[in-house]
């Protein structure tokens, strides 16, 4: 197995590791904190790619994308972008566990996925009007 087939692996293990500990558990803290764990996860991909191949970078290259210079410098800022999105969003996700649960439910069953829905939508509108300007 290599390195990054491992690496993805053990994500995915402790994943099913906090997922199976929040069941066991079944404290509404814990179970309420599971979203804060997700994003941690991620940011932590996110921000940890920055000092390397940027995250964005790595799957457009999976995607099979050709990318020049401005390319990997959109996928470098993207990638920022994403790291300032998820610290934004776990700063809101780690305030709705003080509040009653009907706000924490609203935002981390609801808002959260529309914010996120509507990132990858700006980020994809962006990326068109970005192509099309080069290309004139």
């Amino acid at each position: 197995m290599s390195g990054g087939a491992l690496r993805i692996s053990l994500r995915v293990l402790l994943g099913i590791g906090v997922v199976w500990g929040l069941y066991l558990l079944k404290d509404s803290l814990w179970t309420r904190l599971y979203p804060l764990a997700i994003s941690a996860m991620a940011l932590t991909a996110f921000a940890a790619s920055l000092f390397g191949t940027p995250l964005v970078e790595t799957i457009a290259r999976r995607l099979g994308e050709k990318l020049g210079a401005d390319d990997i410098r959109y996928c470098r800022r993207v990638t920022v972008a994403w790291v300032i999105f998820l610290s934004l969003h776990m700063a809101v996700t780690a305030v709705t566990l003080f509040l009653d649960r009907l706000v924490w439910a609203l935002y981390n069953g609801f808002l959260a996925y529309l914010l996120f829905g509507l990132m990858v939508a700006a980020e994809y509108g962006y990326r068109k009007w970005v192509r099309r300007g080069r290309q004139s």
